[in-house]
C-alpha cells in the first residue's frame, strides 16, 4: 500500500522563476522572443477577455518553437538549467515525500520540451510529470500545444486524473492563485510564497 503522494508546481514553486519566458528567450534570441511576444500581444488583444492569456500563449509558442528541432529544443533546456534558482525548503520537503514512500508528481504549465531535462539535471526522478505537452512531427516542433496549457482549472483537472488511483493523504505545493485549484484537491495544501 501506497503512503499517498505529494503533488508540487514547478515554476515560482521549485523555482523562483517563470521559466517559460527564460526558456524562450534562449531557445530563439531577445529579438525574436520579443517581436513575438509583440505579435501575440496584438492577436491577444483582439479577443474577449477570458481567452486572451490562451491566444498570447498559443500565438507566441507557434512564432518560437515552430521548426526547431527536438534536439534544438534540448539544447536551450541544458542552458536554462543553470540560470535557476532551486527553493530549497520545498525540493527538500520533496525528497522528504519520496523518502516516506509516497508517490510524487510534477504539475507544470511549463512545456514538455524542456521540464524532463530541468528535472533529470536536478537529479529529481518523478512518478508522474504533467506539462503542457508540444506537437512534435518527424523530430521537430510544430509550434502548436498537443494538450491544453496545463495551467488553473487545466492543471485541476489533469492532476485529478493522475491522483484517482492513489491510496492515501495528497500534500501538495504551489502558489497562489495559478495553484488554488490544484491545491484544493489535496489534503494538505502547501502554499509557496512568490
Amino acid at each position: 500500500m501506497t503512503a499517498g503522494a505529494a503533488v508540487f508546481d514547478f515554476d515560482r514553486t521549485l523555482v523562483r522563476h517563470e521559466t517559460m519566458a527564460m526558456y524562450l528567450r534562449l531557445a530563439v534570441g531577445r529579438g525574436v522572443y520579443l517581436s513575438a511576444c509583440c505579435t501575440a500581444g496584438a492577436k491577444a488583444a483582439v479577443v474577449p477577455p477570458a481567452k486572451r492569456m490562451d491566444v498570447f500563449r498559443a500565438e507566441l509558442l507557434r512564432r518560437t518553437l515552430m521548426g526547431k528541432s527536438v534536439s534544438e529544443a534540448g539544447l536551450a533546456a541544458e542552458r536554462l538549467f543553470p540560470r535557476l534558482g532551486w527553493i530549497r525548503r520545498i525540493t527538500d520537503e520533496l525528497a522528504a515525500h519520496q523518502g516516506a514512500g509516497r508517490k510524487v508528481l510534477v504539475a507544470t504549465g511549463s512545456l514538455s520540451v524542456y521540464m524532463p531535462i530541468i528535472l533529470a539535471r536536478k537529479g529529481i526522478s518523478v512518478d508522474g510529470l504533467l506539462s503542457t505537452e508540444m506537437e512534435v512531427q518527424d523530430g521537430v516542433l510544430t509550434g502548436e500545444m498537443a494538450t491544453p496549457s496545463c495551467t488553473w482549472t487545466e492543471k485541476a483537472r489533469r492532476v485529478q486524473e493522475w491522483l484517482a488511483d492513489v491510496k492515501g493523504p495528497v500534500w501538495g505545493y504551489g502558489n497562489m492563485p495559478h495553484d488554488g485549484a490544484m491545491l484544493e484537491l489535496t489534503d494538505h495544501p502547501t502554499i509557496v510564497p512568490v
